[in-house]
């Protein structure tokens, strides 16, 4: 009676030795990773990581309003990490990108390809290489991009926000199940009793009609909320390889006491196909008390409210400089006009001190004349121009040859005027 038990004891013993070694020299192989904040599954939900972000102001602070920003390059960044004991040498890091929406693994066949970095090597885990930051060059400022037809038709100039995924190869690596990671970034500010909306693209990536349903977690009771795009969050068809755009538009309450904090509100947003859920997003909204429009005084060497022209005909091109002297952070709002004086585009800027932004007018509008108007702002509640930006213009011929001249700098009286006008196209 004690035989089997004791050979049985024995069999555990060296099925558990066996599963040691496994794991042992498993985890002496190289294992280049990025974070999922979702990995154990919990909350943050795994569409969002920390080691994916940009910072186009070089202040250290990524992801925050206006990063990333439409009608130029970003500069996106990535954190990989080795978590094998052997170095990680000669792995690939690929960027990628779509317009925001609740992608599944199943459809990041549709992201668009941003940059790939070969013969990344980091060290053993623990060591003082072990982990890298990786910067690339994002462009967003061809808004007519449609990947090749992979969105469904849609182009980037129809959304405001997007996600990022990141993925790393390598032979021979330990663990390919930490080798990707997405994020999205949006970020979005309105003031007490005004909405806000946020576009996003669901898709059915299967070959067979699916039944999709949108969950949220987060939306604030005292905030209303509805869904354009779909019938029914709780259940709407989904053809094969359909995409579809959804709007959801917030509507917070009125506050009408002095002194209102501003309040912030996280949203976590999933798709669900066939009972599954296959992705999400996220965003945060802050909303704060809407404050007087302020003018600073007119004269001297800045201005709050700069404006020039643009020529992009018959080969012609413009190039704006935008340079701000204040030694601290400001904002730009640099609203596109043509000749009709309707409102063509609006970038959006923050500039450290002594900062120079240079926009190529040929990528942030299509063709065709007409003007350009840039506000300064001293926060980002977009409510206060201040002086504190000067400003140049180049106009280039056909032939190359070019001309330079000042923005021209426009008193803060006239400014008053035109406010509602430049808010219109850039809000």
């Amino acid at each position: 009676m004690n035989r089997p038990r004791f050979c049985a004891r024995s069999t555990s013993l060296v099925l558990f030795a066996s599963l040691l070694l496994i794991s042992s020299a498993a985890s002496a192989q190289p294992d280049p990773s990025i974070r999922d904040w979702g990995s154990p599954p919990g909350t943050p939900p795994p569409w969002q990581t920390a080691d994916i972000w940009v910072d186009n102001d070089g202040n250290g602070t990524g992801n925050e309003v206006g990063e990333p920003s439409k009608g130029q390059v970003n500069r996106l960044f990535a954190r990989v990490r080795n978590a094998g004991a052997s170095p990680a040498n000669n792995a690939t890091v690929r960027f990628h990108f779509a317009p925001y929406g609740p992608w599944s693994p199943a459809s990041w066949g549709n992201f668009k390809e941003i940059a790939t970095v070969t013969g990344v090597n980091l060290g053993p885990a623990g060591s003082a290489t072990a982990e890298q930051l990786i910067e690339v060059p994002w462009d967003l400022s061809n808004p007519s991009e449609n990947n090749g037809g992979a969105w469904g038709g849609h182009i980037l100039g129809e959304f405001d926000h997007f996600c990022v995924l990141v993925r790393i190869e390598m032979p021979g690596d330990a663990n390919s199940a930490n080798n990707h990671a997405q994020n999205n970034f949006v970020n979005v500010q309105t003031v007490f009793g005004k909405a806000l909306s946020i576009k996003l693209l669901v898709a059915n990536p299967g070959q067979t009609e699916a039944r999709g349903e949108l969950l949220a977690r987060g939306l604030p009771e005292e905030w209303r909320s509805r869904f354009e795009g779909v019938p029914d969050t709780k259940g709407f068809a989904l053809k094969p390889r359909e995409f579809r755009v959804v709007t959801l538009t917030l509507q917070p309450p009125e506050v009408r006491e002095e002194g209102a904090k501003p309040i912030r509100r996280h949203v976590d947003l999933s798709l669900q196909l066939g009972g599954q859920a296959v992705g999400g997003v996220s965003f945060d909204a802050t909303v704060s008390k809407a404050l007087p429009v302020q003018f600073p005084p007119s004269g001297g060497a800045l201005s709050p409210y700069l404006i020039g022209t643009w020529d992009a005909r018959e080969g012609r091109a413009t190039t704006l400089q935008l340079v701000n002297p204040t030694g601290q952070y400001i904002f730009v709002w640099i609203a596109f006009f043509n000749d009709n004086e309707k409102p063509l585009k609006c970038v959006r800027e923050r500039l450290s001190a002594n900062r120079l932004l240079e926009i190529d007018v040929r990528k942030v509008v299509e063709g065709g004349f007409g003007v350009a108007k840039v506000v300064a702002f001293s926060s980002e509640e977009f409510t206060a121009p201040t002086a504190g930006v000067i400003g140049y213009q180049r106009q280039f011929t056909k032939a190359g040859t070019f001309s330079e001249a000042p923005l021209q700098q426009i008193p803060a009286e006239i400014l008053k005027g035109d406010f509602r006008i430049i808010q219109a196209a850039c809000k």
